[in-house]
């Protein structure tokens, strides 16, 4: 597979944060999907075992870099900003 069909994954946790992140990358014209998104409608016995994340943002490889620095922006900012 190569770099631009692999999906990477940039994120992991709970779904409201997952689908936060996720439009910020869409705003920023970077593809994303939510792996897992309903993961507890289907099978609430596996979601968030043993302090597992529930779900995990992917974007394509090429993607990466850009995807994580704006995640790591939107980590460090502060509300309201």
């Amino acid at each position: 597979m190569n770099d631009d069909t692999k999906l990477i994954g940039v994120f992991a946790g709970e779904l409201w944060q997952a689908t936060t992140i996720k439009t910020i990358l869409e705003d920023n014209n970077i593809q994303a999907f939510i792996n897992n998104e309903y993961l507890n409608q289907v099978a609430p016995y596996l979601s968030d075992g043993g302090g597992m994340p529930n779900v995990t943002v992917v974007v394509n490889a090429l993607q990466e870099k850009e995807a994580l620095k704006l995640i790591e922006e939107y980590n460090n900012s502060a509300p309201g900003e």
